[in-house]
């Protein structure tokens, strides 16, 4: 039996975390609409000519969910699927996935798909496919697998830090003015995702030091949910690696891992941004 782990484009996965021998992966893409011009997210996408298409527009980008009829193809293949999405309360990916799986289940009943809303989005995401593929190797029955799972994504944090207001400045956010100021004077902008999976800003820090420096602290007070912390990073390793190296110093037995954002965390981290799931 092959089970088959399905994600929306904002995991910043393009295949499995960890091997499993007996599970595969499939994503399925947003879609970035910049003023005319369509960005699929998929893996040959241009995350550099994105970022510049947005910055250069003056009107305010869209992003839209994959269709049910995106995920309905995934969740056809034989054997158990377990789906995973941006959190609800950010998109319509999760009501997409859900629609597909009561399709599927109007012809074929007996058919397990489960769709988990990870009230995030990248690395968090990562941390509860992560537990998905343990216990799948684990030999785990579906049900009890799906109820750990939801477990798993009440218990783990998502915190991020922006140093480009261009998309907060264009929604109406960030005034104008302000957030030109704040850019120009380094100041990055930090936020959470709180416990409904909405995100709300908890502070700024100005230059990449003191950034770095609060994160860290902000995860310290926080807490971990377990062993593993995950970093997404736009276009800026150098700090997610020096960020990577605080929080050693902090939670010296916890692996520390550092991808790089696809295409919807990059256009919402925006150039140089950090997400942390933890």
């Amino acid at each position: 039996m092959t089970w088959h782990i399905v994600a929306d484009s904002s995991c910043d996965l393009f295949d499995l975390p960890v091997s499993v021998p007996d599970a595969d992966f499939a994503s399925v893409p947003f879609t970035i609409r910049i003023g005319g011009t369509e960005y699929s997210d998929t893996p040959d996408i241009s995350i550099e000519e994105m970022l510049t298409a947005n910055e250069n527009h003056k009107e305010a980008a869209h992003t839209a969910c994959p269709s049910p009829q995106d995920w309905m193809e995934p969740f056809s293949a034989d054997g158990p699927v377990l789906a995973f999405t941006i959190s609800s309360n950010l998109s319509g990916s999760f009501n997409s996935a859900c629609t597909a799986r009561e399709m599927i289940l109007e012809g074929t009943p007996e058919k397990q798909i489960a769709v988990i809303d990870t009230k995030a989005t990248g690395p968090e995401t990562v941390l509860i496919i992560r537990r998905a593929c343990e216990l799948i190797r684990q030999g785990t029955a579906f049900e009890q697998i799906v109820q750990a799972l939801h477990e798993t994504a009440e218990k783990t944090h998502i915190i991020f830090s922006l140093s480009s207001y261009h998309n907060l400045i264009k929604n109406g956010r960030v005034n104008r003015l302000v957030g030109l100021i704040a850019g120009h004077l380094g100041f990055w902008g930090i936020g959470i995702g709180d416990d409904n999976g909405e995100i709300a800003m908890r502070g700024k820090a100005r230059g990449e030091k003191n950034m770095i420096r609060f994160l860290a602290d902000e995860i310290r007070k926080i807490g971990l949910a377990g062993k593993e912390i995950v970093i997404s990073h736009c276009q800026n390793e150098s700090a997610a690696l020096r960020l990577r190296e605080a929080l050693k110093g902090i939670f010296p037995q916890v692996s520390v891992d550092i991808l790089a954002t696809r295409g919807l965390d990059s256009f919402y981290a925006e150039r140089h941004g950090l997400i942390v799931g933890f």
